[in-house]
């Protein structure tokens, strides 16, 4: 897990895990930890002191949670379960965008700590909720935009994160959309400068997410 901790108050903490209980492959570490470091920065740059829990699958895996929770037998791209519906986000300021502030480049151990954990005396970062990637489907797209894969998935990531925090859109969505406006733009301010693989991910059903199924969010990143 990625987590950064603003002085005085909870960090902003992103955990991402593969599909299946098996241990994963270090490629697909390196892909977690990238994706991890992204998120937290995303939140941060949101100024949002929150939990997310992402579960990178295949398009089989998000074909059958689309089906179950959505009644639509068809993969996606991403999806997001939120966890704050009905509850105010925690904000630092009143601006939607706060100044960025990179990870930490080594922080805590993926694994070793509890979800949200921080420095004794903080709070913990509350769970926002969960945002269930399509690696393949992200691969797709991206050889249709002529993009990396990596870059794809932050987009992904990020669309899922601003879906958490309240965020919505037309389907499909229209160009000048304001979160899609938004999500490019902060894809471009925090976009990283290191590559990372982005291997084939396993055939497994899928993990349950961490908090549950409620607020479902189909995404249309584009």
């Amino acid at each position: 897990m990625s987590a950064e901790q603003p002085q005085g108050g909870a960090a902003a903490a992103v955990e991402v895990r593969w599909n299946g209980a098996g241990p994963a492959a270090p490629a697909e570490e390196r892909l977690a930890a990238a994706l991890e470091q992204f998120g937290c920065r995303a939140l941060q740059r949101l100024r949002r002191p929150l939990e997310v829990s992402v579960l990178l699958c295949d398009g089989a895996a998000i074909r059958g949670l689309n089906r179950r929770y959505r009644g639509l037998d068809a993969p996606t791209d991403v999806l997001s379960f939120g966890q704050l519906e009905g509850a105010a986000v925690p904000a630092a300021g009143n601006a939607v965008e706060g100044s960025a502030t990179a990870c930490a480049a080594s922080g805590p151990a993926r694994g070793s700590a509890a979800a949200g954990s921080t420095e004794a005396g903080s709070a913990p970062a509350p769970l926002a909720g969960d945002v269930v990637i399509a690696v393949d489907v992200a691969a797709r797209q991206a050889a249709a935009r002529g993009e990396a894969p990596e870059r794809e998935l932050r987009r992904l990531l990020l669309h899922g994160i601003l879906h958490l925090l309240g965020m919505d859109h037309a389907d499909p969505p229209a160009e000048d959309e304001p979160m899609l406006s938004l999500q490019e733009r902060m894809l471009a301010d925090l976009q990283e400068q290191e590559q990372f693989p982005a291997p084939a991910p396993r055939a497994r059903q899928p993990s349950p997410v961490k908090g549950g199924m409620s607020g479902v969010h189909r995404e249309a990143a584009r």
